[in-house]
């Protein structure tokens, strides 16, 4: 293990594989460390949202994620056995507002997969390794840094020297606790029961089921779990011993059998449903809590080890796999010195409210479904609507700013339909963000209009970001451009594009390498000094 490194992870769960990945596929030296000898092999997190297979696709594991997966169809509630509600999830929406659907993927498989992208970039996990401690050294600021001192199975210690330090370590963090920050909300009295098993039931595949019965207020969940067809992972409440308060019980911690699994859920479940192959089970509790701020100087924290919340509406890895893309480029652009003191600290300012917002709104539905009440996942859920909106590093020059959407601040819409000449098959726009890039496109006219502005300001961002900068100008269908080779030019062959962000030559839309829009106006100069926001200094070439 080497002794000194850019970026110190703590804890190789789905958010600390995915940020090292990202880093290592940008070039940055990151050491991600985990407690555990070996991975294991538990369903935790199941729900991934479309938000969340889009940055799946950013790090090239989108296909295997949906090869691995169960498609999500619906929701259905059954009340005393009778069927009560029936909801459909959208499936055939346009691209640009919902490219995918909700898929149903084993936390392992994540994992895994997240894992496997880490390698392909050249990175390992170091395994059997826990943080004991760490402390901030202060000084010059192109001197700071953060030495840790970590420990292995054996007793072993090392110490690390790191520019930054993340802790992904979950909800009991080491490096929370370091920085000292509350952990604040609370956590539900009721005790909670897991089992990944065979459910034989006649019910349809691809569908989420609830059940509730007026004689006991304890619903019960189903989600499908890809491996066959039967199976599902169930949760309900563990019901406490007559007479006792719930909380107050002395239940064993040791994850219930099949046998007790049966007693539990059975009479919840329609008459005659079979259940077999218990793969695992455990008892949980379910907590609301989240730190005042991500981080301090140069730590930060990401996942459950900044937000805990109830699993309704499966937002909680989905949240942390975003707060890590938010924070990888971020990092990068730190790493080699481009990037003001300033930007790593609109971590906070843009990720602390998400999460404050998803603790509040899945309280909510945890409390309305313990109350036998509706909560259906619906376009929120999908987190495609997550906006950055006021940000410090987001701005709108257009002239009438903030008249129409897309603004800066949200998810840059993904459109069909777009052609280049000499390839036979249709392009999607997404296709051309991403890769640890800042992309900068827009429309141009008829005959070319607004298409020397664009390259202008592609000039412009490349002269800023070498590499990771990247542009392209959409024209609509049978257009007639001059000759010219200072940026390419896609057809808007589907007219999706103009749908989505008009048709104004010369106005431009700057992507940020986590999808979100930074930037929109038609001017170099408000495009460069848009730039000087975040960046301290010009890189010509790459």
């Amino acid at each position: 293990m080497r002794a000194e490194t850019d970026v110190l992870i703590v804890g190789a769960g789905p958010v600390g594989l995915l940020l090292a990945a990202e880093l290592a596929r940008d070039g940055v030296d990151a050491l991600l460390i985990d407690q555990h000898i070996e991975r294991s092999f538990f369903c935790k997190a199941l729900g991934v949202t479309p938000r969340t297979l889009e940055i799946f696709a950013d790090i090239g594991i989108l296909h295997e994620a949906i090869d691995l997966g169960v498609w999500l169809s619906g929701v259905t509630v059954f009340e005393d056995g009778e069927k009560a509600q029936v909801t459909d999830l959208p499936t055939a929406m346009p691209i640009r507002a919902l490219p995918y659907g909700f898929l149903s993927l084993a936390q392992f498989d994540t994992e895994r997969l997240l894992e496997s992208a880490l390698h392909r970039h050249g990175g390992r996990v170091a395994y059997g390794w826990t943080l004991v401690s760490f402390v901030q050294e202060r000084g010059v600021q192109d001197r700071e840094s953060v030495r840790a001192t970590l420990k292995n199975a054996a007793g072993e210690t090392k110490e690390i020297r790191c520019r930054w330090l993340v802790g992904c370590d979950g909800a009991h963090s080491t490096v929370r606790r370091g920085l000292g920050l509350a952990f604040e909300g609370g956590s539900y009295p009721q005790t909670f029961v897991l089992a990944d098993l065979e459910v034989n039931w006649g019910l349809s595949r691809g569908r989420m089921y609830r059940f509730m019965r007026n004689d006991n207020g304890a619903p019960l969940a189903a989600v499908p779990v890809h491996g066959s067809p039967e199976r599902y992972r169930l949760s309900t409440i563990m019901p406490e011993p007559a007479g006792v308060a719930a909380g107050e019980g002395t239940e064993s911690p040791e994850p219930p059998d099949l046998d007790r699994i049966t007693r539990i859920m059975a009479p919840l479940l329609p008459p005659g449903t079979a259940l077999s192959s218990l793969h695992w089970s455990s008892l949980y509790r379910i907590s609301h809590r989240i730190v005042p701020r991500y981080g301090e100087g140069r730590v930060f924290l990401a996942g459950d080890a900044a937000h805990i919340h109830p699993p309704v509406g499966g937002q909680g890895m989905n949240t942390g796999l975003q707060d890590a893309h938010n924070l990888a480029w971020k990092l990068v652009l730190a790493a080699r010195g481009l990037a003001r003191p300033s930007l790593l600290e609109t971590y906070t300012a843009e990720r602390q409210p998400i999460g404050r917002d998803v603790v509040e709104e899945t309280s909510r539905a945890l409390d309305a479904v313990m109350a036998r009440q509706s909560h259906q996942p619906g376009m929120r859920e999908s987190q495609l609507l997550i906006t950055y909106r006021g940000s410090p590093i987001v701005q709108d020059d257009r002239v009438e700013a903030g008249m129409d959407e897309p603004a800066p601040g949200d998810r840059a819409p993904d459109v069909d339909g777009l052609r280049c000449p000499f390839v036979a098959h249709a392009l999607r726009l997404h296709e051309r963000l991403g890769g640890g890039r800042h992309v900068l496109f827009g429309p141009v006219g008829a005959h070319g209009e607004g298409l020397a502005n664009l390259a202008d300001m592609a000039d412009v961002l490349r002269e800023r970001l070498g590499v990771d900068a990247a542009s392209f100008a959409v024209a609509p269908k049978e257009a007639a451009l001059p000759v010219q080779e200072r940026i390419p030019v896609l057809v808007d062959d589907a007219g999706e594009f103009r749908a989505s962000y008009g048709s104004v030559p010369g106005m431009a839309w700057l992507i940020r390498p986590d999808g979100h829009i930074g930037w929109c106006g038609a001017s170099t100069k408000a495009l460069a000094d848009f730039l000087n926001t975040f960046l301290v200094s010009s890189r010509a070439g790459g």
